[in-house]
């Protein structure tokens, strides 16, 4: 059986925008696709998909768009869903007896 190795160490931005890329790539490559294939597919320009895929580069809507075009934003949304409920989740177990209220923007009466 493999040991399992875990690192303590941080990807620094750049690193994780590689990272992106990388990922978008092997998307692509997977699902046997050239650049200007999906690039037609989702809208964008083929230079840009390029960007992405080398650094990472790219908007969130680029970014949203090509996986979108892959059939692969719908696993991208759950693991967004899943982060956002841990990131709303207490800090400190003591705070679930008592639960902080979402403070609304109350706009005063003209």
């Amino acid at each position: 059986m493999k040991e399992m190795k875990y690192s303590l160490q941080l990807l620094l931005p750049h690193e994780l925008t590689a990272t992106i890329g990388t990922w978008v790539r092997a998307l692509r490559q997977r699902a046997e696709l050239t650049q200007p294939m999906l690039a037609e597919r989702a809208g964008v320009a083929v230079s840009s998909l390029s960007r992405l895929e080398r650094t990472g580069l790219g908007s969130t809507s680029l970014l949203c768009r090509v996986l979108f075009a892959m059939a692969e934003s719908d696993a991208f949304a759950e693991f967004v869903k899943e982060r956002t409920r841990l990131a709303l989740l207490p800090g400190d177990i003591a705070q679930l007896a008592h639960p902080r209220k979402i403070r609304q923007r109350v706009r005063p009466k003209k």
